[in-house]
């Protein structure tokens, strides 16, 4: 086998499921209830992951996407297939999108395993572009609550991005099966040539794109919300009154004082703090790129963050949210808090009192050593002493000592015969 094709049945073979990036899981971050959506939402979830962020066996996979869907923090990434599989629609003839489930009866240019598993980024990509039907007529009798549950989540999604007004004016939800019928459109000859073509050159140029060495860094990098960030900035470029698109993004709080807990915590790299040349310091958020997961509102042990707050924006790219003066630490020079009163940060705080406590233990065993060796040298003094007067003593008894018969010193003895 050559190499092309090797390539190119390892495009076509094992690119279509989805990527998992764990170090993006919610649950390697503080939090206090673990996330289990994407395992919760998957038709094999026991089968395909043995936790959360831990894929054991792509094998059961049938790509519908509700995995991807359902992550909160972008931990588990589309495909390319899947990106061009859900995006491809807005390319279609007409300007209406019928999407709808398996279960469904009615006849749609879309069917998905659910409504839920477009994401909300990827309908309103589509939206953008036609006017779409949303065909709910099964959600009445679907045993699903789990994915129920997330549809409601994505059309509450689409509302607070689109706006009441435009989302009554691009969306449609067919509750019946007599709401929005799909419209067939008959192609003359000429036409149906050219869809034949068209369809051919975009498989080819697809195939192309999916085999390694052909494939941009661009392109195998792009997901629903870098799609949708490119098209509303083109939006914005060609329209008088450019359109406001509803994000929540991190609402910064007067007790922020650009530490950069929250910057590190944001592995999509969303948040970004910037020095100005006036000394203040400003937090830029990218809108594309955040997930609104909220982990670094967890990760905030300062009250900087007061959770995400719904913004009216013209754009997804970078906006500059809030602005500060960053007060310095006199020991390490990180940022610390404006009203800290000894002007250290609490590492430096404890590293100074850990310092100070072992300075003090070592003056203590300094104290106690010297005791001891002037206790050692009082002793042996005293032995030395005793030592001296020991051999300074005589050996022989003194004058008038005791006679061998024991009598009483100094007294002659005397011996008396019984006669």
């Amino acid at each position: 086998m050559s190499i092309f094709t090797r390539y190119a049945m390892d495009a076509l073979m094992k690119t279509t499921h989805p990527e998992v990036n764990r170090k993006q899981c919610w649950n390697l971050h503080p939090h206090r209830t673990p996330c289990t959506a994407c395992k919760d939402i998957c038709p094999y979830g026991d089968e395909i992951f043995t936790r959360p962020n831990l894929v054991k066996d792509w094998d059961p996979c049938t790509d519908c996407g509700l995995c991807v869907s359902a992550c909160r923090s972008g931990c588990i990434a589309p495909s390319p297939e899947q990106v061009q599989r859900d995006i491809s629609p807005a390319d279609s003839d007409g300007d209406t999108i019928w999407i709808g489930c398996e279960r469904s009866t009615r006849k749609n240019t879309v069917v998905r395993t659910c409504v839920s598993a477009y994401s909300w980024e990827a309908l309103a990509y589509l939206a953008l572009n036609k006017k779409i039907v949303l065909d709910l007529t099964p959600c009445g009798e679907c045993e699903n609550d789990v994915c129920a549950e997330h549809l409601r989540a994505v059309l509450t999604r689409l509302v607070e991005f689109f706006g009441q007004p435009l989302f009554e004016a691009r969306f449609t939800l067919a509750y019946e099966l007599d709401d929005a019928p799909f419209h067939v459109k008959e192609y003359s000859r000429r036409e149906m040539m050219e869809q034949v073509t068209s369809g051919s050159k975009k498989g080819t140029k697809q195939l192309l794109r999916m085999l390694p060495g052909l494939r941009s860094e661009d392109e195998s990098s792009q997901d629903f919300r870098l799609l949708l960030h490119q098209y509303t900035k083109q939006l914005k470029a060609v329209s008088e009154t450019p359109l406001h698109y509803g994000y929540h993004l991190p609402n910064f709080t007067q007790k922020c004082f650009a530490c950069g807990r929250c910057e590190k915590s944001c592995r999509s790299g969303a948040i970004k703090f910037e020095d100005l040349p006036d000394g203040q310091t400003r937090a830029v958020i990218t809108p594309w790129k955040c997930s609104e997961c909220g982990v670094c509102v967890a990760a905030c042990s300062n009250g900087g963050l007061d959770g995400l707050k719904l913004r009216q924006l013209t754009s997804l790219g970078p906006v500059s949210v809030y602005k500060c003066t960053k007060t310095l630490c006199k020991e390490c020079g990180k940022p610390i808090a404006p009203n800290c009163a000894d002007g250290i940060c609490s590492v430096c705080r404890i590293k100074l009192r850990t310092k100070k406590r072992q300075e003090e233990a070592v003056a203590r065993a300094k104290e106690r050593q010297a005791e001891r060796e002037a206790k050692k040298a009082a002793e042996a003094a005293a032995k030395e002493l005793a030592e001296e007067i020991k051999n300074a003593s005589p050996s022989q008894p003194p004058i008038g000592g005791s006679s061998p018969e024991g009598g009483a010193p100094g007294v002659p003895v005397t011996s008396t015969v019984n006669e």
